[in-house]
C-alpha cells in the first residue's frame, strides 16, 4: 500500500505555524526562536518529512539577491560605499538591486516595499530616521537589514558606522592644534544623527581649550552650493570672522573654500578648512582639502558580510551586529599642507550649540 508522503504543509499543521515559517527553519533557523525550531523538529521527525531540494529552493527566501537603498548620491562617498557593496556581494555570488532614496522618508518606504515584494535575500540601508521598526517586522517576516551611516538603536539589527563623534573631535583639534580659536561648524540638519555626532565631537575638543568657541551655521543641503553660500556668509562676518571651518562633509567644505575665496578670504592663511568623509575630488580640489577619512570600502564590504551572517552564509565572525569603522585624519593644504594620516582620538558627550542659518 503506497503511503502518501508528508509536505511542507503537512509539518506547519503538525508544528502549528505557517508554511513560510518551516520554509524558514529549513532554510534560515537562525531566524526562529528555539522552542518553534523545536516543535517543527519533532514534527518532522513524527513525520519523517523529507524536504526535496526543489522544494526548498521554491520555497527558500535567499534568492540571491540584495536590496540597498542609498540615501544621497550626490555625495561621492555613497558611490564609494555602492561599489564597495556590489564587489563583495558579487564574489558572494549574488546580485544587487540599488535604490536611492535622496533623504526622501516617503521613497525610503516605497523601496523598503519594492525590495521584500520582490523577495530579496536581505537589505542594505543608508537610513537617518529611525527605521528601526519597519526592519524588524521585516527581519520576523523572513528579510534581515543591516543599516549603513549610523549605529542601530536594536539589537536585533545589525549595522555598520563611522565614529562620528571621533571624527569630529579630531578636525576640531587639528583646527586647534593649528593655533585656530574661532571655529564654525557648517552642517545640517542637526537631526540627522551623524551630523549632531559630528558637532558633537568637535564641541568636546573646544570645550577642553580655554579662549575657543564654536559655532554652529546651519544648512538645510549637504552640497557644495550650500557650502559656497555658508563661506560667503562667513566671509561677511568682519572681525567676528572664523579662523577655523569643521565642514560636515567634503563637498560643504569645497563650497566654503570656493565662498570665502570669492570675496577675498584667503585658505589657509585667513581661514584654515576641514571636510570629513576622505572623498577623492577633496585632494585634487585647486586648494586640497584636509578632512577626516572613512573607509566606505569598509562600510560597504562590511555590511554585505553582516547581511551574509544574517543569511546565515557567514565569511567571517563578527563579535556583535553593530560594527564601527575608525576614521583619520588627512591633512592637506586648506589648513597646514601635506601629512601622514593620524589616528583620532576617541569622543564622545555633547555642548551647549551658537547657531546660524545659511538659507
Amino acid at each position: 500500500m503506497h503511503t502518501k508522503r508528508a509536505a511542507i504543509t503537512d509539518v506547519a499543521a503538525a508544528a502549528g505555524v505557517s508554511r513560510s515559517t518551516v520554509s524558514n527553519y529549513l532554510n534560515h533557523p537562525h531566524l526562529l526562536s528555539p522552542p518553534t525550531r523545536e516543535r517543527i523538529a519533532r514534527a518532522i521527525a513524527d513525520l519523517r518529512f523529507v524536504p526535496s531540494d526543489a522544494a526548498r529552493t521554491i520555497s527558500s527566501t535567499d534568492t540571491g539577491t540584495i536590496g540597498y537603498i542609498a540615501f544621497e548620491f550626490a555625495n561621492p562617498f555613497s558611490g564609494v560605499i555602492a561599489d564597495a557593496i556590489e564587489r563583495r556581494a558579487s564574489e558572494a555570488g549574488r546580485t544587487v538591486m540599488i535604490g536611492n532614496s535622496a533623504g526622501s522618508t516617503r521613497r525610503q518606504e516605497e523601496y523598503l516595499d519594492l525590495f521584500e515584494r520582490k523577495r530579496v535575500s536581505g537589505i542594505i540601508i543608508a537610513t537617518l530616521d529611525d527605521v528601526e521598526p519597519r526592519l524588524e517586522e521585516m527581519r520576523r517576516r523572513g528579510t534581515p537589514a543591516v543599516i549603513t551611516g549610523r549605529g542601530s538603536s536594536s539589537a536585533l539589527i545589525a549595522s555598520v558606522s563611522v565614529d562620528d563623534a571621533a571624527g569630529g573631535y579630531a578636525a576640531a583639534q587639528h583646527l586647534l592644534d593649528i593655533g585656530r580659536r574661532r571655529i564654525a561648524f557648517v552642517g545640517g540638519p542637526f537631526s540627522v544623527r551623524q551630523v549632531s555626532e559630528r558637532f558633537d565631537g568637535a564641541s568636546r575638543a573646544v570645550e577642553e581649550t580655554a579662549g575657543a568657541t564654536l559655532t554652529a551655521v546651519r544648512i538645510d543641503e549637504r552640497s557644495m552650493d550650500a557650502g559656497f553660500a555658508a563661506g560667503v556668509e562667513l566671509a561677511t562676518r568682519g572681525s567676528t570672522m572664523p579662523d577655523g571651518v569643521f565642514a560636515v562633509n567634503d563637498l560643504v567644505g569645497l563650497g566654503v573654500v570656493r565662498g570665502l575665496a570669492s570675496c577675498g578670504v584667503e585658505v589657509p592663511r585667513d581661514v584654515a578648512v576641514i571636510g570629513f568623509d576622505g572623498d577623492d575630488i577633496a585632494a585634487v580640489a585647486a586648494i586640497p582639502l584636509s578632512t577626516i577619512s572613512t573607509s566606505g570600502d569598509a562600510v560597504g564590504e562590511t555590511a554585505v558580510d553582516l547581511l551574509l551572517a544574517e543569511l546565515g552564509v557567514p565569511v567571517r565572525e563578527f563579535p556583535t551586529r553593530q560594527r564601527i569603522v575608525e576614521p583619520t585624519l588627512v591633512v592637506r593644504p586648506s589648513t597646514v599642507g601635506d601629512a601622514a594620516p593620524v589616528a583620532p582620538p576617541s569622543a564622545s558627550g555633547a555642548v551647549g550649540r551658537s547657531t546660524t542659518s545659511v538659507s
